[in-house]
């Protein structure tokens, strides 16, 4: 993934400003204590490195409306995995640029944009790249979402962060008519039916629970592909939409163009002074409309029609592999610990 140029720009202008000053010029969003515990961790710190991302979701583009089953939307998994990746892959660029070995206290960021066009996320990852001056140079900078203290913890063990592991799964939960009728019951299941007891919403539970597991089996298989020993740090992002649709109705469709009929048919009549049809006409557009009315309050009470709501649900695993640091003797983990001075 190509930097862009003003990128470019000013990562040479940090290392122009460190060559003239002749000291290590940085910029970091490290804490004060990260900084102090990196240092202690042997790494010093040369500058703050970020990636962006935007990215066209085509889950949106190619689908407005409602789909009819449960499932992975495998598009939607594969944007969001490949927007994460070229974010991450900018930063990782802009590290090797300065020289760095990795990357450590990476935070990620995703907003959702409402610029009219649907469906564009914009992926940001941001973190502190460092070097290890007694390390051999690498042209594959890691990455971390450890803190400065985590890093020296893990360094302090004898481990060594690989990088950032991912996996993500977007998945679908079509309701079915048990689900749709505890969460828009009609007034019959209200009074006499399930929706008189608090109960679990099955269907749900089921989908967010495959959408977990499989975004926890393809972080595992990238730990296996990186060739560490297991993943630390891990959390889950999960995020949910609600699609709400209205189902097409056949016998709607029927009486709303034998209404349109009735009113064009009235306004003709109107139109060449023909009484006795517009009286016809009119009375017999008003009680079509009345009746129809009054047939779908009853059909409403002890039939479900709609809007229906299903949920799509978006969960992303991430975590730091690692490898037991080969070039470094275990030491044991002391208790250094930063703490704020006493006002007394």
């Amino acid at each position: 993934m190509a930097l862009f140029e003003i990128a470019r720009k000013r990562l040479k202008e940090q290392q122009e400003i460190s060559k003239k000053s002749g000291k290590s010029f940085f910029t970091s969003d490290l804490s004060t204590n990260e900084y102090l515990l990196a240092r202690e961790a042997g790494c010093q710190p040369i500058g703050l490195v970020m990636g962006t991302s935007f990215y066209q979701v085509g889950f949106y583009g190619n689908f407005q409306g409602y789909i009819n089953k449960t499932g992975e939307v495998e598009s939607l998994t594969q944007a969001q995995i490949a927007a994460r990746e070229n974010a991450v892959s900018r930063m990782q660029e802009e590290a090797a640029m300065l020289g760095a070995h990795g990357i450590i206290g990476v935070r990620l960021q995703q907003r959702h944009k409402g610029w009219g066009v649907g469906g564009m996320v914009e992926f940001t990852a941001i973190g502190t790249a460092i070097k290890m001056p007694n390390r051999p140079p690498t042209n594959k900078p890691f990455s971390s979402d450890l803190s400065g203290q985590e890093f020296w913890q893990l360094r302090q063990a004898g481990y060594w962060p690989k990088g950032l592991v991912f996996g993500a799964c977007s998945y679908y939960v079509h309701s079915d008519r048990t689900t749709r009728n505890l969460m828009n019951p009609t007034l019959w299941n209200r009074l006499f039916g399930q929706s008189r007891r608090n109960q679990e919403l099955i269907q749900l539970t089921q989908g967010f629970q495959d959408a977990r597991e499989l975004a926890i089996m393809r972080l595992a298989k990238e730990i296996q592909q990186l060739g560490a020993i297991g993943a630390v740090g891990m959390h889950i992002e999960k995020r949910e939409e609600v699609i709400t649709y209205q189902p097409w109705s056949k016998t709607g469709c029927f009486f709303g163009l034998f209404f349109l009929g009735l009113f064009i048919s009235l306004f003709i009549a109107m139109a060449t002074g023909d009484n006795t049809a517009s009286t016809i006409l009119f009375f017999l557009l008003f009680f079509s409309v009345l009746l129809t009315l009054i047939i779908s309050s009853i059909i409403n009470i002890f039939q479900n029609r709609g809007p229906f709501r299903d949920i799509l649900t978006n969960f992303v695993a991430i975590g730091t592999a690692i490898v037991e640091d080969e070039s470094q003797v275990q030491k044991p983990i002391n208790t250094l610990m930063f703490l704020p001075l006493s006002k007394n």
